[in-house]
Formats: structure tokens, C-alpha cells, sequence
């Protein structure tokens, strides 16, 4: 029995032992799941495409809002005494509200601007027939200051319908490599999946072009990538909520910014044993479309990753990556922790991790991205990536 078993055996173990045929030039594996890489070779991968996924559990926010605005409704409604149970019907004009189609909410956020009672008789012709309801949606947004109310009353939207759901980021992509550069497109595009129903939204088209070269010197290999990656405006208007799923991620869901990314790769490949690769990252985010809250966002970008095995067919991924704010970004101040696997067959590669923040400096239930209230990260999201490489 153990020599029947033997040979089964060794053969699985040669498969995840021997390093694969054509990925033994330096950094032929250099491939991370959060953080920036360093270019490859063009002879171990000339064309790459597959999908890249993020799954992110996430708890409900803007409930100090939702439970703000329905407070006052019913306090108004109980001194008017005009109904025998006013948390009831504040709770199904909550529930009204939830109802309003995103493009009838999209034409009062564009209005935003009215007097209160302009933005009450708006709100009654969407569909929320409740007085107290109306008054104190329109009485939140007229609080707020001018530049503001379009934030506003989206945070009032958000409100009415918080409840958990989990967010599904997909990113279609493909990559060219050259001797010299590198151009890659990607069209992310999320689901967020609500008991009540699911949300598509299209994310921000990205364009990514590196470029770099290597130098070995005796075992170890040292390399040096620059690249920008621009993401244009063209997600959905209701995007911009994911983007407390992930913050490495956020660039691609804020769809009010036009986002530019230089960054720099340094590494080192220890005989295709071992890749240590660290890069710096400066993001700035211009607002051109919906009135966004703040004209930018800037924030810098850091980590460090490791790729153990690169030319075997397992690979451990291992990255500390992290976020400071620069200007107009008190959300993005967080440490992720990656880790996982890469398993390569011949042209096809998988890859699985999962991301957690294991340190985020405090942030309050008002914490904004681009002007969208996430207080509340999402504790893990579990990364993956389905690519063939030619």
C-alpha cells in the first residue's frame, strides 16, 4: 500500500516543488493583490487578462442621521396630535422615502440648492406623502451650508435606506508589456446586495502605464518601476458608497473626481525565491462633476509585499500597505494587512487573499469620503484575481 501510494504522492509534490518552466527570469512572478509591483519581464508575459474581485461585508452607516431625522419627525407629529401612533406612520414615511427611484432622488439632489419649502413640495411629488418627514428632510438639508446641501440630502437618501449588505467590486482587465512599458485598461464595476434588493453601479475607468528596468547583480536581481494611473469620471452617481469597502480601491468609485496616481516600485529578487518590493504612491483626486463637497483629495500611499516562490507553482503573498492624508482626506488614514496564495497552472493563475485593517485612526460617524459619509469601514474583504498570461 505505501509504495502504491507513493508515487501519487511525489508527483503532487514535484508539481508545487519545481519551479515553472519560463518564469525563472528575475521578478517573473512580481504580481500583488493591493499594492504596486514591479513591471515584469516582457519575456515571462507579454499579454495578461482576467478579473480581478473584492468581496466586502459591510455594516449599515448613517444610522445617527436616519435615527436624527426620524426623532424629530415624531416629536413634531406628537405635539400637532394629529395621529394616535406617530413612531408608525414615521416609520412607514421612512420607508416611503426608501422607496423614491435613485432617478427621482438624482433630480433633487441637482436641486438641492431650493428654500425648504420648495424642497418640501419636491420631496411630495416624489412620493412622501408624511408632513413631519418632509419637514425635517427638508429642514436637514436647508441647515446645512449652501456648498453642502447636495451632500446633504444624498446623506439623508443613504439614510433612509442603511442596512447591512455586501459590496462585490469586479474589475474586468488587460495589459500589453513591452521592452520599455507596460498599458493596462479596467473597467471595475460593483454590486452591492441588500436584503432588500441589489445596486449595480458602473466605477471609474482606469488607465495604468509603467515602466522600468532590472539589474542583477551575481543571485540577487534589484528593479525600479514608475508608472501613473489615471481614473476618469465615469462611475454612476450612487458609486461613491463603496468606497468604504475598500480604500486602496476608492479611486475607482468616486465618481465625481478625475484621479491621477504616479507611483514608484523598488525591488529585490532573491533567485525567484523570494520578491520584496516596496512602493510610494501620491493620489490626487479634482472634482469635476455633481458639485462635490471639496474641489480635492489628496493622499499618499505606502507598503511593502512579498512574494514567496515566485516561480513555483504555489506562491505566498504577503503586504502591509497604508494610507495618509494629504488634504481633504481625513477618511484615508488606515494600515491593511494581505495575505494568500497564488497558484499557477501553465497560462492561467489564481490568486485569494484576504485584506483587514489592522490599524485605522479614530473616525467618527461623520467621516466623509468626497463629501459620502463612511464612518464605518468594512472589516475584511476577501481579494481574488483570474487572470491567463501569455
Amino acid at each position: 500500500m505505501r509504495h502504491s501510494t507513493l508515487g501519487p504522492v511525489l508527483a503532487v509534490f514535484m508539481l508545487v516543488a519545481v519551479p515553472a518552466l519560463g518564469d525563472t527570469k528575475p521578478f517573473g512572478g512580481a504580481e500583488l493583490l493591493t499594492g504596486r509591483g514591479i513591471k515584469p519581464p516582457r519575456e515571462t508575459q507579454t499579454v495578461q487578462f482576467g478579473l480581478t474581485a473584492g468581496t466586502s461585508p459591510m455594516s449599515a452607516v448613517l444610522g445617527y442621521v436616519k435615527d436624527d431625522l426620524k426623532n424629530k419627525a415624531v416629536q413634531q407629529c406628537d405635539a400637532a396630535g394629529l395621529v394616535a401612533d406617530c413612531a408608525a406612520t414615521v416609520n412607514e414615511a421612512m420607508n416611503q422615502l426608501k422607496q423614491i427611484p435613485d432617478s427621482t432622488w438624482n433630480q433633487l439632489q441637482d436641486a438641492a440648492n431650493m428654500s425648504q419649502s420648495q424642497l418640501d413640495a419636491a420631496l411630495a411629488s416624489a412620493g412622501v406623502t408624511d408632513p413631519y418627514v418632509r419637514n425635517q428632510v427638508a429642514a436637514y438639508v436647508a441647515s446645512q451650508p449652501a456648498d453642502q446641501r447636495n451632500q446633504a440630502l444624498y446623506a439623508a437618501r443613504v439614510a433612509a435606506t442603511a442596512e447591512n449588505s455586501v459590496n462585490l467590486l469586479m474589475e474586468p482587465f488587460v495589459r500589453v508589456n513591452t521592452k520599455y512599458i507596460e498599458i493596462g485598461v479596467s473597467a471595475p464595476f460593483m454590486l452591492r446586495i441588500r436584503s432588500g434588493g441589489t445596486d449595480a453601479n458602473l466605477g471609474n475607468f482606469t488607465l495604468d502605464l509603467r515602466s522600468g528596468g532590472v539589474w542583477s547583480k551575481g543571485a540577487v536581481s534589484f528593479g525600479i518601476t514608475g508608472g501613473l494611473s489615471t481614473y476618469l469620471p465615469t462611475g454612476t452617481r450612487t458609486a461613491d458608497a463603496s468606497a468604504r469597502a475598500d480604500l486602496f480601491q476608492a479611486p475607482k468609485t468616486m465618481h465625481q473626481y478625475l484621479g491621477f496616481a504616479p507611483h514608484l516600485v523598488l525591488g529585490m529578487d532573491l533567485s525567484q525565491w523570494m520578491l520584496l518590493m516596496l512602493h510610494v504612491e501620491y493620489l490626487a483626486q479634482i472634482g469635476v462633476r455633481d458639485s462635490p463637497l471639496v474641489d480635492s483629495v489628496h493622499v499618499f500611499k505606502y507598503g511593502i509585499g512579498t512574494v514567496l516562490f515566485p516561480a513555483f507553482f504555489v506562491n505566498v503573498l504577503a503586504e502591509l500597505n497604508g494610507l495618509v492624508p494629504l488634504a481633504n482626506a481625513g477618511a484615508f488614514n488606515v494600515l491593511y494587512f494581505t495575505g494568500g496564495l497564488q497558484f499557477k497552472i501553465f497560462l492561467f493563475r489564481l490568486a485569494i487573499a484576504v485584506e483587514a485593517p489592522v490599524w485605522t485612526a479614530a473616525r467618527p460617524d461623520t467621516t466623509v469620503i468626497g463629501g459620502v459619509p463612511v464612518g464605518q469601514l468594512s472589516k475584511y474583504n476577501v481579494l481574488s484575481r483570474i487572470s491567463f498570461t501569455f
